[in-house]
């Protein structure tokens, strides 16, 4: 159940805003993670609870230094010549500064960056604090104009557009999904099979079909997985998606699980450029392939559930488990391809 509020499960008293039966559900989601912690492997480091400590941390990271990565609070000039000599990136590379942008057209591959001026198409910001699958798959709808017939929506009649609202008003959505009148307006993030449902409500009719990949570390590995993603990003027809843990990625603690495309490929960096659908909070950045594989290998402790009826929050733990059927399962990314 991923939505990438700032304040982490632990903190639910700040998600009042929500509604009683979301602080509740909250409630049951950390109950079934320290349940998890005890499994025989631990997930990939997790982001830390909210802090005004770490807000500041963040504003300065991006505002005050915006010329290096988060992960590096001292590095200048120096950290970018020693990267362009060595040629691999080990850190985050934020895509507010130029040679990050220079990325993308000294690559050497013609089609590694092509996603990312794909996306300018349709790429928007989360309208709120949970959408980030909503938003994610609304980017990739857009980036596809002209191949795809897109959702209308009225605000924007006569021109089609995939907006985020539009997406859960589909019938399919409603129906198998998330109903959003029936859950009043209640969202609570999406797991990985949930997102791609929503995409397949919209695609598998027009040609394409979408896979959710799980990556569980124990069972598969950091070459299969960059293999798997760069030929998706390679693929003109193609695009993905990634699930991911903030602090798996080395993001710092400013949101825990996260959607969002990705972009690009540098095969010199080995890294993929992820466009963070939380634009208010982070520009896009080039991700090394190893910390990609540690966020996308995390545990989502709630990533399988089902929305409806509202539980009543004066239920017991017990009870709140079983009316959300909430179940852990890994993070990881999903694929959409031409099926023709």
């Amino acid at each position: 159940m991923d939505d990438d509020t700032a304040f982490g499960l632990q903190d639910s008293k700040k998600a009042t805003s929500r509604g009683k039966a979301v602080v509740a559900a909250f409630t049951v989601i950390a109950l079934v993670g320290v349940v998890s912690t005890n499994s025989s492997r631990s997930p990939a480091k997790a982001t830390a609870p909210y802090t005004a400590e770490s807000y500041d941390s963040w504003e300065a990271a991006i505002f005050e230094r915006g010329m290096t990565s988060l992960s590096l609070p001292n590095a200048g000039s120096s950290f970018l010549k020693d990267l362009e000599h060595e040629g691999t990136l080990d850190k985050l590379l934020y895509l507010n500064h130029t040679y990050a942008f220079d990325q993308l057209k000294t690559d050497g591959k013609e089609s590694s960056a092509q996603d990312f001026y794909y996306y300018q198409q349709g790429w928007e910001a989360q309208i709120n604090q949970a959408y980030c699958p909503v938003a994610s798959s609304a980017a990739v709808l857009n980036s596809l104009r002209g191949k795809i017939t897109l959702p209308q929506d009225k605000i924007y009649t006569p021109f089609p557009w995939a907006t985020q609202n539009q997406l859960l008003l589909n019938e399919c959505v409603r129906e198998n999904i998330y109903d959003i009148d029936k859950m009043e307006h209640n969202f609570w993030g999406m797991g990985l099979n949930m997102a791609s449902e929503v995409l397949k409500c919209h695609l598998e009719d027009q040609g394409y079909t979408v896979e959710a990949h799980h990556v569980n570390p124990d069972t598969t590995t950091k070459e299969k997985v960059r293999q798997a993603i760069q030929d998706a990003v390679l693929d003109p027809e193609a695009r993905v998606l990634i699930n991911y843990d903030r602090g798996g990625i080395s993001q710092g603690n400013m949101g825990h699980g996260h959607f969002s495309p990705i972009g690009a490929y540098n095969h010199k960096l080995d890294a993929f450029l992820v466009m963070d659908v939380a634009k208010y909070k982070y520009p896009p950045v080039w991700v090394p392939t190893a910390n990609l594989f540690s966020g996308i290998g995390s545990l989502d402790f709630c990533a399988d559930f089902k929305y409806g009826p509202l539980p009543d929050p004066s239920s017991s733990l017990e009870e709140l488990a079983l009316v959300i059927g909430c179940q852990p399962n890994y993070r990881g990314f999903i694929t959409i391809k031409r099926s023709d």
